[in-house]
């Protein structure tokens, strides 16, 4: 199984089945369950399916703003992802604690579990 490494805000909304899209700056061909990592904890707080990875249109971006929770423009996001994917998710599951892990140094998106 793969671990996401995400930013804790944006972790626990995930967990708490609030946010369905997270927007990365590339496309992944990674489908199923994967862990979530808060970053910075080296621990796996629950687990989510990713369903699609979809390049991220101005126009898809405005129509899920409830889905990816985003409170910045299109023209500000694409500062930072000049090309952004909505990776599409569902079946969140937080784990009751939260379960440690190792990872090899360097690691910022994605770790094997």
């Amino acid at each position: 199984m793969k671990g996401l490494i995400i930013k804790p805000k944006w972790a626990d909304l995930i967990l708490n089945k609030e946010k369905t899209m997270e927007i990365r700056g590339s496309n992944t061909k990674i489908r199923g369950t994967i862990g979530i990592i808060m970053s910075g904890t080296k621990k796996i707080f629950g687990t989510v399916e990713l369903i699609d990875s979809e390049e991220l249109t101005r126009e898809k971006f405005n129509l899920w703003k409830d889905k990816h929770k985003l409170d910045i423009s299109y023209d500000e996001l694409i500062e930072t992802y000049p090309r952004p994917y909505a990776w599409h998710l569902s079946e969140a599951t937080k784990y009751d604690a939260p379960i440690s892990y190792k990872h090899k140094q360097g690691c910022v998106v994605w770790v094997n579990l």
